[in-house]
């Protein structure tokens, strides 16, 4: 864990800045570090929240208890290209952990399927257990990887040379179209099966929005990652920004915490700095930190609709604005008395549905109606203590009346509906698990509140710009804006989780390494 203040500029270094990135998730500090170690700029991070990280962070209760915001599992970990990109970010500080072989488990009332870190496995117990569909599964199979390579390029066009940019548009949309097409049509064409199709779409908690809104190319990004299985980071998630902030260090930069970026200087036209005040010690004057770089990990919709003044001219911003941002979450975490070994689990992930029907078990509202069990413990073998992770989609409109509130301090109303969350989320995996409630020593919970309070995406949604078919080719999502010295990087510049916003951030740093600089970095990391 990764905690710096900065209350003064004395404790900076007294030269300028070569650039100031908003935000510590995992985009941004990978844009900071390219930046520094590729072209030796000095650069300022800045992250509202008081540990460095973004949702890459981890917490700690009780003194052994820890627990990871956002990461849960990654794929790719073996000797795949994340794998690459991260030794390379991190100098080869990192060590990942392999999950179980049957790393995914699928239950439904009447069926459970366990996943393995194989496509050909996969493939052929699903062949087994839907032989009629065995055609559909196989075409399925190639149209994921298919669907990948599209969906990916179409986000890397902003990376080429203009005169490349519109002929590759134009071969996309009229070869690509069918991983823009959502992932609910995209099934309904090609299985009859109604359980065969709940259980394809079964992980549509990792990008956040269930078949009839997922894009089919969002949904084809996922699946392919985790086709050789889930690891996770050997002493969590936190050891990520450990291994990274150094080396931003190392170039004369700085990352400060407890900096909340309240506007983005515009002066004649251009981004030239930020204003921030301390987020512990709000009665702190507020701070100017200029540069001729900024670059904000903050998300589309923060930067645009939040950050810059209104008066600066962006001609998507209300566009922007009545899009969809997604859906949020209520996270429970739990320290745990013993291994939840005991209990049968080998730290594989559970994803538990009420039914076959994703989209209108979110359209209900119900909490549990679906939900996602994790043993972070039994993933990192320097866990101190057992834990579990319960984590159900949740409407915002649920916990509002406490928006205007602040954090820990919300009142007894808040905390009991959280307690009362809880409470039903643990009987539930009690009822699929017997012995899990005796286990639970101690609960914690977050909801959407939280997640607009420490990321700042409005009705607190989990992910960034949502991966509907919409998303593609909008301006928002692009690492240029339309404000000459202002970029962005993370997931919303590509696509949703940790090695999509890390892909996002070598995608900013090429951009700003000049024509065709993301392919020239990718390939200098061993990527490509």
């Amino acid at each position: 864990m990764i905690t710096y203040e900065g209350e003064m500029k004395k404790d900076l270094p007294q030269d300028p800045f070569d650039a100031i990135v908003i935000g510590s998730g995992i985009g941004s500090l990978t844009t900071a570090v390219l930046l520094a170690k590729e072209q030796g700029k000095r650069v300022l991070v800045l992250e509202q929240h008081f540990t460095i990280g973004g949702q890459t962070h981890a917490f700690k209760r009780r003194g052994r208890f820890e627990f990871d915001v956002g990461i849960h599992y990654i794929g790719d970990m073996a000797k795949g290209m994340g794998r690459k990109l991260f030794d390379y970010l991190t100098e080869g500080k990192l060590q990942w952990q392999k999950m179980p072989e049957e790393f995914e488990r699928y239950v439904y009332p009447d069926f459970e399927f366990s996943v393995p870190s194989h496509p050909r496995e996969y493939q052929r117990r699903l062949i087994e257990r839907y032989p009629l569909e065995r055609a559909a599964i196989e075409r399925y199979f190639s149209d994921l990887l298919a669907a990948t390579n599209w969906y990916s390029l179409a986000h890397l066009l902003d990376t080429l040379p203009a005169p490349l940019r519109l002929p590759l548009r134009f071969l996309i949309r009229s070869k690509g179209r069918f991983a823009n097409q959502t992932l609910g049509s995209y099934l309904d064409q090609h299985f009859r099966d109604p359980q065969l199709k709940a259980l394809l779409a079964s992980q549509w908690g990792d990008y956040g929005l269930p078949p009839a809104q997922a894009a089919f190319g969002m949904h084809a990004l996922v699946e392919t990652h985790y086709w050789r299985g889930g690891w996770f980071p050997v002493g969590g998630a936190g050891k990520i920004a450990e291994a990274m902030v150094p080396i931003i260090e190392r170039a004369g930069g700085a990352v400060l915490a407890a900096q909340t970026v309240d506007e983005i200087l515009v002066e004649g036209g251009k981004a030239v700095g930020v204003r921030c005040h301390n987020t512990i010690k709000p009665h702190l004057p507020p701070q100017e930190f200029r540069a001729p770089l900024i670059i904000s990990g903050a998300g589309a919709d923060v930067t645009y609709n939040t950050l810059l003044p209104a008066h600066v001219p962006i001609p998507f911003r209300d566009e922007l604005l009545q899009q969809s941002n997604g859906i949020s979450a209520v996270c429970v975490y739990l320290g745990l008395k013993d291994s939840p070994a005991r209990l049968g689990v080998q730290g594989e992930n559970h994803w538990v549905y009420s039914g076959y029907d994703h989209d209108a078990a979110l359209a209900s509202g119900e909490i549990g109606a679906g939900y996602y069990l994790s043993f972070p413990s039994l993933k990192n073998p320097e866990a101190k203590g057992h834990t579990a992770d319960i984590i159900t989609f949740a409407p915002y409109e649920l916990f509002q009346q406490w928006e205007g509130g602040t954090w820990k301090k919300r009142g007894d109303d808040y905390e009991a509906l959280k307690q009362r969350i809880a409470d039903q989320l643990i009987a539930q995996v009690n009822q699929r698990l017997p012995g899990f409630a005796d286990l639970v020593a101690y609960v914690d919970v977050s909801t959407p509140l939280s997640m607009q309070h420490f990321v700042g995406h409005r009705r607190g949604a989990f992910y960034g710009v949502p991966a509907t078919p919409r998303r593609l080719f909008q301006p928002w999502i692009n690492a240029r804006s339309p404000v000459p010295n202002l970029y962005l990087t993370g997931c919303d510049v590509l696509t949703a989780g940790v090695v999509g916003a890390l892909i996002g951030g070598v995608k900013t740093a090429g951009v700003l390494s000049g024509p065709l600089g993301f392919v020239r970095l990718m390939r200098k990391m061993g990527a490509l």
